[in-house]
């Protein structure tokens, strides 16, 4: 009798749910990107209001609303889907337009054939 665990390996590999069915690394993404994208909104109104405080207070919380509610768009984008896969695209997509990646990736694709050229002349193809 062996002594084989089928879903030891699957489980110990596989990142934990974090929040609302995303991983630590998706929560850091969207958190991140929530920041990014408040930040000069509250720049706006930190100079309509100002309130220097409001730089902080409307980033953060955008960073929270983008969190929560990119939760349900990030575990509709997964759905059955490998936990691997958002971030393959991402890289392909930004392969296609020129950014340098860790892996080289296929981004292009032609038609192979196996016969011959008919293009070719007999001397050509005797060598």
């Amino acid at each position: 009798m062996a002594n084989n665990i089928s879903w030891v390996p699957k489980r110990l590999n596989a990142a934990p749910v974090v929040f609302r069915g995303m991983t630590g690394k998706e929560v850091v993404t969207v958190t991140l990107a929530g920041l990014c994208v408040f930040t000069p909104l509250g720049i706006i109104a930190a100079v309509l209001s100002g309130a220097i405080a409001m730089v902080p207070t409307v980033a953060f919380f955008g960073a929270g609303v983008t969190l929560f509610f990119g939760g349900t768009i990030m575990r509709r984008l997964r759905r059955g889907r490998p936990t691997s896969l958002m971030y393959r695209q991402l890289q392909f997509k930004l392969a296609g337009k020129g950014f340098p990646t860790r892996e080289k990736l296929i981004t292009h694709s032609t038609g192979y054939s196996i016969r011959r050229n008919p293009t070719l002349k007999s001397e050509q193809r005797k060598l």
